[in-house]
């Protein structure tokens, strides 16, 4: 039973991982859009939090693995990745742009509250997975009020 445990903190930990790979992949990709200077540095900042959140979730990853036999964190971006990034691809407004990095937000901050519940209040990857998921949160509040007020802007132009 325990081992059974162990082997879903570990796909857990690794699905977070490669979230963090989509991330930074989606990141990258919406910084070689045209995009204003303050946008662009929410993009940079999403792009950083990405690598050294991957980072720290290897860490995490080797700590538990030590218990467990298990393959290394691989490099491979996954298929889900690479539509996302094919979709941000074709879409060059910041709205557009703000939706599709925040539906990507919203996904990576299920991932994180799903391997909380695996973890020791107390532990130290528990305060790591909370520092991450505070401040993807506030990627995804940025995101959601970018792409909303892109929107009114809109809405206001056609009302005039």
């Amino acid at each position: 039973m325990e081992n059974v445990k162990g082997e879903e903190l570990i796909m857990m930990i690794k699905a977070l991982w490669n979230e963090q790979k989509n991330r930074e992949l989606l990141y990258l990709e919406a910084l070689r859009k045209d995009v204003n200077g303050s946008f662009r540095r929410v993009l940079s900042q999403g792009h950083v939090s990405a690598v050294l959140f991957q980072r720290e979730i290897g860490w995490i990853y080797d700590y538990f693995k030590c218990f467990l036999n298990d393959k290394e964190l691989g490099e491979a971006s996954s298929g889900t990745s690479r539509k996302e990034v094919r979709v941000l691809e074709n879409v060059d407004h910041q709205e557009d742009i703000a939706r599709c990095l925040k539906r990507n937000e919203a996904a990576t901050l299920q991932l994180y509250n799903s391997l909380r519940s695996y973890m020791d209040k107390d532990s130290e990857a528990r305060k790591v997975l909370d520092e991450h998921l505070a401040r993807i949160s506030e990627f995804y509040e940025t995101l959601r009020k970018l792409e909303i007020g892109s929107r009114k802007m809109i809405t206001y132009t056609v009302a005039a």
